[in-house]
């Protein structure tokens, strides 16, 4: 009990800090539908967001609006203008049988519930929180990408390796209202601060509540 009063006192420290240096942080991606953000989100993973929005807001804008675009424009035509993507061939049969489910059961529109959204051709439970979070708006979303397990796990919130475990674990000491926001601060202290490979440790806010600081 001590040791998960620690945490939820230090979460509160960090979320405050992180607030203040990251008052704007938002997602990467570029999408201006939640179509749109479904399917960067698919081609984001194992790949750049800046790869992903270079290849695909031209697509966004010319062909695919929804999901009948593409499965008019055939998966072959598809594949081809994506293909500069990483695993671009597993992707585009994900897409298209994506699609096909939204057209059917959805009408075209992209579900709002973290259990219809994991139900789609390549998308966990991750890509689901990304959606929830960034287009509907829901505070009670947790975005685990490899940024958020490291920075929780040197920050000592965690010792899971599991994604989906990380996520519960921390949906229990983050307030729901905070834990999208907590998420995507996180994400951006990782990319510019918390790096994998050389840490800014002495230029960091959180050093001295930081188990795994340089000091």
């Amino acid at each position: 009990m001590k040791n998960l009063n620690n945490k939820i006192k230090k979460i509160k420290i960090i979320i405050k800090r992180l607030a203040d240096l990251y008052p704007d942080a938002k997602i990467h991606l570029k999408y201006n539908s939640a179509f749109e953000l479904l399917i960067s989100t698919i081609l984001s993973a194992q790949c750049t967001d800046e790869l992903v929005n270079k290849v695909m807001v031209p697509l966004y804008k010319e062909k695919y609006k929804t999901p009948k675009d593409i499965l008019n424009d055939g998966i072959d035509n598809f594949r081809n203008n994506i293909k500069s993507i990483n695993f671009y061939n597993n992707k585009s049969k994900s897409i298209f049988k994506l699609c096909e489910i939204l057209e059917k059961k959805y009408n075209g529109n992209v579900p709002n519930s973290l259990e219809e959204l994991t139900e789609l051709p390549g998308i966990g439970r991750k890509s689901a929180n990304v959606i929830l979070g960034n287009y509907f708006g829901k505070k009670d979303a947790i975005i685990v990408d490899t940024h958020f397990k490291r920075v929780t796990s040197r920050l000592g919130l965690t010792e899971n390796n599991d994604s989906e475990k990380i996520e519960l674990e921390l949906k229990e000491l983050v307030p729901p209202s905070e834990q999208f926001d907590f998420s995507i601060r996180i994400g951006e202290h990782g990319r510019i601060i918390c790096k994998a490979k050389s840490p800014k440790c002495d230029e960091c806010n959180l050093n001295d509540i930081c188990p795994s600081a340089y000091k």
